[in-house]
């Protein structure tokens, strides 16, 4: 009976202390961490209606904006020139010079003339006031004096213009000439641009010009956003904007076409010339008046969807209203499809509309549902 009691007793003993052992344990282990529900602050664009559409790509011509041809006025022998195409050249300074024997033995032949006639108008002069010879003998002297400064002028200046000079300073586009050339009068030596600004002339179909409204070409003038984007064969990957100038209102010899002109700064990261090929890429329906637009947004904000990397889509920020005060929301994916990559951004289309906010820097990092909040440029930063 005694054993029975002492192994009851020692049993619930060591049920006593297993229970001690279990709440000490229990109470020292670490809790485990509360997930915490971050806000990510993001960069927003918001789209406005200045977009982009019905894009139309043609092969263009660079043309210099201000340029001049630069030709002799006389002909003859090209003996110096001092420019090739791409040089920088000074107003007033020597491009191209002719032979110049023929022009010094006509001035030299000139001045004689001129020394024996000035010598005779003063001797007959002197003698008309002595009464010594008739009034017509002096006319007749005189004549011949006047007649013979005059061919001295002109000596002189058929001796400078065996010398040609840049009319402004600027920039050599194109030299169709070559020294020790005979050339004639008018013939084209050099052509000069004037720096600043260029000009690209492409062909417009019939079919395309047809279309045009002439208030919106009158308005493509003055508008402020963009709606042309050139290329030049040096950079092929980079895009300068580009202005509505013009379009000729007859179709250009032996063609259904027309030329139309847009106009930019001219790059500064790379050298263009009168006569480079270039690409424009026309935002026609800003010349016909269409809606069927495409938006320009970062390229940034465009990114691959979660469970489908064949489809483009763009995180529109959807604001919520139960915040007390303060701008936070979450953002939701908007499939789109890209049209063309600018130096601006990308040209997409979608179910997007005016005073949407998207995501655009890190698309990538984004996730249906995301909460975020509006980034915003502290003072100073």
């Amino acid at each position: 009976m005694n054993n029975i009691t002492d192994a009851v007793w020692k049993s619930s003993l060591w049920g006593a202390i297993t229970a001690v052992v279990f709440l000490l344990v229990g109470c020292t282990a670490e809790a485990p961490p509360l997930t915490k529900q971050s806000v990510h602050p993001v960069k927003l664009v918001t789209l406005d209606t200045a977009r982009v559409s019905g894009l139309k790509q043609y092969p263009g011509q660079v043309a210099a904006s201000e340029h001049s041809e630069l030709s002799f006025r006389v002909g003859g022998e090209l003996v110096a020139l001092n420019v090739k195409a791409g040089d920088t050249v000074e107003q007033g300074e020597v491009v191209a010079r002719l032979d110049q024997r023929d022009a010094n033995a006509q001035l030299e032949n000139a001045q004689s003339s001129f020394n024996l006639a000035e010598a005779t108008y003063e001797r007959m002069r002197i003698s008309l006031e002595r009464n010594a010879i008739s009034r017509a003998r002096f006319d007749e002297a005189e004549a011949q004096y006047l007649s013979a400064k005059a061919q001295l002028a002109q000596a002189r200046d058929q001796l400078s213009y065996t010398v040609l000079k840049a009319p402004f300073a600027g920039v050599i586009s194109r030299v169709p000439v070559e020294v020790y050339q005979v050339v004639a009068a008018q013939q084209v030596i050099v052509e000069l641009q004037r720096p600043g600004s260029i000009d690209v002339t492409f062909q417009m179909p019939e079919q395309d010009i047809r279309q045009v409204r002439p208030d919106r070409a009158r308005s493509a003038r003055e508008r402020t956003e963009p709606m042309a984007w050139v290329t030049f064969a040096e950079r092929p990957n980079q895009r300068y904007v580009a202005s509505y100038k013009e379009h000729d209102s007859n179709a250009a010899r032996g063609s259904l076409s027309y030329e139309v002109t847009v106009t930019l700064p001219a790059p500064e990261d790379t050298m263009v010339l009168s006569g480079m090929s270039a690409s424009v890429l026309l935002d026609f329906n800003a010349l016909t008046g269409d809606e069927d637009a495409s938006w320009l947004v970062p390229a940034g904000a465009v990114t691959a969807a979660e469970h489908n990397p064949d489809q483009a889509v763009v995180w529109r920020y959807v604001s919520k209203a139960d915040t007390e005060g303060e701008d936070i929301g979450r953002v939701e994916p908007v499939p789109v499809t890209p049209s063309a990559k600018t130096s601006d951004g990308v040209l997409l289309q979608g179910q997007l509309e005016a005073g949407d906010r998207l995501v655009s820097a890190g698309a990538h990092l984004m996730s249906e549902g995301r909460t975020v909040r509006p980034w915003v440029k502290e003072g100073g930063l």
